[in-house]
């Protein structure tokens, strides 16, 4: 197969392989079912590296236009893999301001850890990424930590290893977001990012704007901060900005915590002029915002660079992590935070527990330097856009009419609207006992009421959403 490449464009390489690739399936140069060069033959015959080969490959996978048949090689699939169903996600638009109270989001947490260790459980409730792909993972760690084992006697920078937040920037631009090293801090996670920012920014009594609903973590770390919160709803567009602003101008909130990409937990992707205006909202009214991106890079299709990068006023801080793409155990986050921001958060970081873990930043910088990081984004956008898909199927097939859902252009939860008559804390009970974990959507609002609705992670194999769903499907009809 000739693949033509320009070597002086811009574009990566890599790309122009998939280009090329995708016009020859477009044109019917290559059929269904049509095997492709192996990487090596195509390395050789393109004159690249294979890591170049495997990343272009995965690209095609993911938007699938091929898939990899174990021990054959990639093929042409008959069609680009679709969505079988259309969002039909319409709530009411009811702004909701609770009473002080501290949710069971430890309980919860601690419920999901157990399920997710039982073979037979469908955990339907928590996001961790699969493992596959992680061959090389013994491999690295060993060169990791012989790079760092000199330093193990000595505490690590508060702000963390400066390569690795070289890397990150880079990876930052890839999506971007254009920043350097200085404006990085490497944390314990996410949720230590989002819990420092919120500790710097708010004091009891302040009020907080959250989405309604929003992640429940976020919900009960304001509430041990004694913050009043402002629950404004979620559109299938992203916030309700009319709502917004008419609670800017009224209660003055302290700061906005908002996700961007991939909602957590609808699953909803705001667009760039939602983004644009919820910006210059909270410009206009001088607050601050708290942009919880945890699950980018996840995305099935391209999404709008983050909030951050078209922040010129320094009132953006920015959360990512590696927990949701690479090893969910080696707690690795990091935090954008410009002008002067930067320092009062370093010493948040100080005070909370002095620096990253050395090991965790070595083994997640080394796996970065290998350059397999890419290509296992490709095979995780693949797999969950295989497996949202098989969700979708067997929400259509199995619940009830009533019911109403999103469909996330990536990430691993999407949402589901129920008829309000329906007891649904009690049919998460229920189906707990039949091998299926369900997290009510109660807990995600910041009243634990809101509307009957339901979190699905669907990044689950095939016939364990299947049957999970078959079984939920079931008791949600019973009630009906």
């Amino acid at each position: 197969m000739k693949i033509p490449l320009d070597r002086q464009l811009t574009q990566p390489i890599y790309l122009q392989i998939r280009d090329r690739v995708k016009h020859l399936i477009a044109f019917g140069a290559l059929q269904p079912g049509d095997r492709l060069p192996s990487l090596r033959q195509m390395a050789k015959e393109a004159q690249v590296n294979k890591l170049t080969v495997i990343e272009a490959y995965g690209t095609l996978e993911a938007e699938g236009l091929i898939c990899a048949r174990l021990g054959s090689g990639y093929f042409v699939k008959s069609s680009p893999t679709a969505s079988p169903q259309s969002a039909t996600f319409a709530p009411a638009q009811k702004v909701i301001i609770p009473q002080p109270a501290i949710d069971s989001f430890c309980d919860s947490y601690i419920t999901s850890l157990k399920a997710h260790h039982q073979t037979d459980m469908v955990d339907f409730s928590m996001g961790f990424p699969q493992l596959f792909g992680l061959n090389d993972l013994q491999r690295i760690a060993r060169r990791a930590m012989n790079q760092v084992v000199d330093h193990l006697s000595n505490y690590d920078f508060p702000e963390g290893q400066e390569i690795l937040r070289q890397q990150i920037a880079q990876l930052l631009v890839q999506r971007g977001l254009v920043v350097s090293a200085d404006d990085l801090i490497v944390t314990s996670g996410a949720m230590q990012g989002v819990s420092l920012t919120m500790r710097y920014l708010l004091k009891p009594g302040d009020w907080v704007i959250v989405e309604s609903p929003t992640w429940y973590g976020a919900l009960t770390a304001l509430e041990t901060m004694g913050v009043r919160i402002i629950g404004i709803p979620m559109t299938p567009e992203g916030m309700n900005l009319e709502l917004l602003e008419k609670y800017l101008k009224s209660h003055r909130p302290k700061l906005i915590y908002t996700i961007s990409t991939l909602h957590n937990p609808t699953g909803i992707t705001t667009s760039q002029a939602h983004r644009q205006q919820l910006l210059a909202l909270a410009q206009q009214y001088d607050c601050p915002m708290l942009e919880d991106n945890a699950y980018e890079g996840l995305n099935f299709e391209p999404v709008p660079a983050p909030i951050k990068a078209i922040d010129q006023q320094d009132t953006v801080i920015y959360v990512g992590s590696f927990s949701k793409t690479l090893i969910p155990a080696l707690r690795i986050g990091y935090i954008v935070a410009t002008g002067r921001h930067y320092q009062p958060l370093i010493e948040q970081k100080i005070l909370n527990d002095v620096h990253t873990p050395t090991p965790s930043q070595a083994i997640v910088r080394e796996y970065l330097a290998s350059g397999h990081y890419r290509h296992r984004l490709h095979r995780l956008q693949s797999w969950h856009l295989q497996s949202r898909n098989v969700m979708l199927e067997a929400i259509a097939q199995y619940f009830p009419q009533e019911a109403t859902w999103t469909v996330p252009k990536g990430g691993v939860f999407l949402w589901v609207q129920l008829p309000e008559s329906l007891p649904l804390e009690r049919i998460c009970q229920e189906v707990s006992k039949q091998g299926v974990l369900v997290m009510p959507g109660s807990s995600f609002f910041p009243d634990r009421q809101g509307y009957a609705a339901m979190r699905l992670s669907f990044c689950r194999p095939a016939e364990a959403i299947k049957r999970g769903i078959a079984i939920l499907g079931e008791r949600l009809k019973a009630y009906l």
